[in-house]
């Protein structure tokens, strides 16, 4: 930890916020269908006792399923906070940008959802890995997903909104690529090109942003590739 705590000044330490937030409140909702559903099993216990009339059992597997599909869901979260929370455990070590982005897709579901959006992403054609602190890039990408939502925020509401995020093709030269739909209006900012805050969270995974060259997007790249780092790893699962 103490080799990573340059991450958790005030910006990391409200990005962490963040995260905690979406998640605690998505397991909230899940907790209270859970209930209402456990509500509903008693109420069919409690007539069944009364009238003396046996419980319909498609009516009670129907709510069990409901339960069973929410506790799966509580469970698919708090692996994906887990796996996020001991991210600030880590020292300087090769990650995996892939898993990371899918990582935040998760986690940020709900934030992503309160924007209209949609995000898709596209499976690496080569490994997308590098050596940084695994909080400083989970970081990042939560920041790129951010600023891509607030940019595709001044479409039309009833516009279909999306997000893809796809990969570079050099394994040597590890590039995060977004593209918007629907394309930005010309003269939309680039990426963090007005914020230090985000211009130095880059230069602490040792990256740069540039405009695609459809102007439909952007891409995060690696400045000094860490060659001695993108040896074949499997993917944690």
């Amino acid at each position: 930890m103490a080799d990573n705590n340059r991450y958790m000044d005030m910006d990391g330490t409200a990005f962490f916020g963040a995260v905690s937030a979406a998640v605690t409140h998505d397991m909230k909702n899940f907790l209270a269908i859970i209930n209402e559903n456990a509500g509903l099993l008693g109420d069919l216990a409690v007539n069944a006792q009364n009238r003396s009339l046996p419980i319909d059992p498609q009516k009670a597997g129907r709510i069990s399923e409901k339960i069973r599909n929410q506790v799966a869901r509580a469970d698919t979260m708090m692996k994906l906070f887990n796996r996020f929370s001991h991210s600030m455990d880590h020292a300087e070590e090769t990650v995996d940008v892939e898993e990371m982005v899918h990582l935040v897709a998760g986690l940020a579901a709900r934030i992503i959802r309160h924007h209209g959006v949609c995000l898709t992403v596209t499976p690496a054609p080569v490994p997308c890995r590098m050596k940084a602190y695994r909080f400083g890039v989970l970081h990042l990408i939560f920041r790129v997903v951010e600023t891509a939502c607030t940019i595709l925020d001044n479409v039309a509401a009833k516009t279909q909104k999306q997000i893809m995020v796809s990969f570079g093709m050099d394994p040597k030269v590890p590039e995060i690529c977004v593209t918007l739909d629907p394309v930005p209006a010309p003269g939309w900012v680039a990426l963090f090109d007005d914020c230090p805050k985000d211009r130095d969270l880059l230069d602490q995974v040792n990256m740069v942003v540039k405009k695609n060259n459809t102007g439909n997007g952007f891409c995060l790249y690696r400045i000094q590739p860490d060659h001695a780092y993108l040896s074949a790893e499997p993917k944690r699962q």
